[in-house]
């Protein structure tokens, strides 16, 4: 049953990132609000190039690693779910796309603009920052 709820959690997310992706850049919906100006991001961090072979290693490394983190207890199938989604989410962009489309601008100087999937790893990080402060240590 957990692992269900884990295939289904990933599924939604990846959904609701691909289907926000798609609304937003591909159909210019909502452009006339100031927060969501879409652009076509093909570097990492703005504008560091990494060969495509390269995202994908590094994207099936760090999944691995956060599955094996799941599978020993110290992540929930919840943040397992919003990690994976993000992690799928932008990969699929880069694949097919050539690079990760982000729409959301809540910043000056066009900086940071991100998107759904990029919402859904800051709550992962943000998460497992308040483990790591304030979690139950075990006697």
């Amino acid at each position: 049953m957990r692992h269900f709820k884990i295939r289904l959690l990933i599924f939604l997310l990846l959904i609701l990132d691909l289907a926000t992706k798609y609304f937003f850049y591909n159909m210019h919906a909502g452009t006339n609000v100031f927060f969501l100006q879409p652009t076509f991001n093909t570097g990492i961090a703005r504008s560091l190039q990494v060969p495509l072979l390269g995202i994908i290693i590094i994207t099936v490394l760090v999944m691995a690693g956060i599955y094996l983190l799941y599978c020993k207890k110290k992540v929930g199938w919840i943040f397992l779910g919003f990690f994976l989604a993000w992690a799928l989410g932008n990969l699929i962009d880069r694949v097919w796309l050539g690079g990760v489309r982000d729409f959301i601008n809540i910043g000056l100087f066009h900086f940071p603009i991100f998107n759904i999937a990029d919402i859904l790893l800051n709550v992962w990080i943000i998460w497992l920052l308040i483990q790591a402060f304030f979690g139950s240590e075990k006697k």
